[in-house]
């Protein structure tokens, strides 16, 4: 019988007082393992209910019952016929829209027909339902969005959140390597350090209780990553999802030249009260009594309407960029898109401040092609005036995550930063520092250029150096310097001599002249002996710096995770 099967046993005693004193202590000792064989119980029952919960309670089920036919969705104020079979193919089952659909189909809300209705851009998804009808009829073996639509954000947004993955529902939960491989470590020993003497039968209770302390641990660490996995969907779901109010539910539906588009009232209500677009589309007073627009082009008002929803359903601190426009029809998009209560600029939902380094939709534009990355989200993850300036606090914000991009504002007139397509690797010791290669590239947005410019850096220069929580970045001679150093010193956070300063304010930023783009230079030079500033990793040469000095305070600071789109 197995030591874990969880039967009573009472060893009878012997008469002998000092046997019947570790049958006692033996005995406890069985009882706290299957007292924390009940805990531990509990623990699975609780996670499994909570998730039951979590799904049950936004419409969802695990097991489909109708996997054939379509799926009449609503998008926008224009129907498609969606192929279930298509949802459930490889290369869509685990992507959030076709779980969305799929699995929480009475979550969503219903129009008038009785049709689902999916609080997206009908543009966005007619380009979806194109790309995914090519897919299932084999000519292509991917779901991805045509270039021309992939730049434009009011495509690019949506499909970078529903095309996001979810395991949980469509395959079992891979056990991670880790809670698998690491033994168990049981009142100070691990199975190969037992005590000598243990006998042979002792060892194989122990073997099982420890091979079932690894299963559970290994269990457990996959039922959690499950849960946080649907949590994970169902935030980011959550705006699509019918409410609890019905009022708030309401399709509305305006018809502007002969198109008809929708659009939920809580969608619009995120905007405020008494909005204008609000206004505009509602059926009771305050509203038009006009149901049809007119006196706006189509493109305008329409893409005002996409805009507004995107402002509705992108996740938090999700930057969320304006439409793109035709350069001669922009003074006519922002006149309209402002009439209607908007300002054509990026925002992020949950940051209070407007106040971003990177200003403009032009300018994200630009900046984004300099990463490289397809079809890309920004989310802000660091805003020094909201999170402080303190190292601890960046620390914990960026660590772990790739693709980070550094925004830096200077006074009212530099604007920089650079781009990092990797990781913040701190060192395994606080007091340490972690040096290792990443490709960098830094950017001027204004004062050192008067337009956005890409600053590529030699192979030499790729890499970063990260000081831990106690620690400090050091210069050649050993001495303290800062908390940060990108492509050998050209950043430095947290700088001073010796460092490192207080907080990041303080900050050192220079390039050696021959990696500057010539034209358009308009910054400072100066010649820089190895003897001026020797922490720096450096020779000696004409340098150029994209603030107003090599030394300055900096305003803000801001970090962007950069998320690649699927390049599928």
């Amino acid at each position: 019988m197995s030591i874990m099967s969880g039967a009573s046993l009472s060893p009878p005693m012997t008469g002998c007082e000092a046997a019947d004193r570790l049958i006692r202590r033996a005995r406890r000792s069985f009882d706290d393992i299957v007292a924390a064989k009940e805990r531990a119980q509990a623990d699975v029952e609780a996670i499994a209910n909570e998730m039951s919960a979590m799904v049950a309670a936004k419409g969802g089920v695990w097991q489909l019952t109708d996997t054939e036919g379509e799926i009449m969705v609503n998008a926008g104020g224009v129907v498609f016929p969606v192929s279930r079979r298509a949802l459930l193919m490889p290369f869509m089952k685990r992507r959030y829209i076709s779980v969305l659909l799929m699995h929480h189909a009475g979550g969503l809300p219903k129009d008038p027909d009785g049709h689902l209705y999916l609080e997206t851009s009908s543009a966005y998804f007619e380009a979806f339902w194109d790309e995914l009808t090519l897919y299932q009829t084999g000519r292509t073996d991917t779901v991805t969005l045509p270039a021309s639509k992939a730049s434009d954000p009011l495509y690019n947004d949506y499909h970078a959140l529903f095309m996001s993955e979810i395991s949980c529902y469509s395959a079992p939960q891979q056990t991670s390597a880790a809670a698998t491989a690491a033994p168990m470590e049981v009142d100070g020993h691990t199975p190969d350090t037992q005590p000598a003497d243990t006998s042979d039968e002792m060892q194989q209770h122990i073997r099982e209780c420890e091979e079932a302390l690894r299963a559970h641990g290994a269990a457990m660490v996959g039922l959690r990553a499950v849960r946080d996995d649907i949590q994970r969907f169902l935030t980011a779901m959550e705006p699509f999802f019918a409410s609890r109010h019905a009022e708030d539910n309401a399709i509305l539906s305006l018809t502007i030249h002969s198109r008809k588009v929708s659009i939920m009232r809580k969608s619009l209500e995120r905007l405020g009260h008494n909005h204008p677009l609000l206004t505009r589309f509602s059926t009771t007073p305050p509203c038009f009594a006009d149901r049809s627009v007119r006196q706006t082009p189509t493109k305008c008002f329409m893409a005002a309407v996409e805009f507004a929803r995107c402002i509705a359903t992108m996740p938090t601190e999700r930057l969320i960029r304006p439409p793109l426009v035709e350069e001669g029809d922009k003074r006519h998009f922002v006149e309209d898109i402002e009439m209607y209560g908007l300002k054509y600029q990026p925002l992020c939902n949950g940051v209070t401040s407007g106040d971003f380094v990177i200003e403009t939709a032009e300018e994200w534009g630009k900046v984004i092609d300099m990463t490289g990355k397809h079809s890309p989200t920004a989310t802000l993850i660091y805003k020094s005036s909201r999170d402080t300036l303190s190292y601890a606090s960046l620390f914990n914000k960026v660590v772990g995550k790739g693709g980070l991009l550094f925004a830096i504002k200077q006074g009212d007139t530099h604007r920089f930063g650079c781009f990092i397509d990797g990781e913040i690797e701190p060192p395994a010791d606080p007091t340490e520092t972690n040096q290792y290669r990443a490709p960098v590239v830094f950017f001027s947005l204004s004062g050192a250029y008067e337009t956005p410019t890409k600053i590529e850096l030699p192979e030499e220069r790729q890499w970063v150096e990260v000081a831990g929580t106690q620690g400090a970045v050091e210069d050649p001679k050993w001495l303290p310097l800062a908390n940060v150093a990108i492509a050998r010193g050209y950043l430095c956070l947290g700088f001073a001599m010796p460092g490192p300063a207080a907080d990041l304010s303080r900050c050192c930023q220079w390039i050696e002249e021959q990696q500057l783009p010539a034209e358009g230079y308009r910054g400072n030079r100066r010649w820089m002996a190895s003897t001026d500033i020797d922490s720096l990793d450096y020779n000696g040469a004409v340098v150029g710096s994209l603030g107003s000095s090599f030394v300055f305070t900096c305003r803000e600071l801001e970090v962007w995770h950069i998320t690649a789109g699927t390049s599928c």
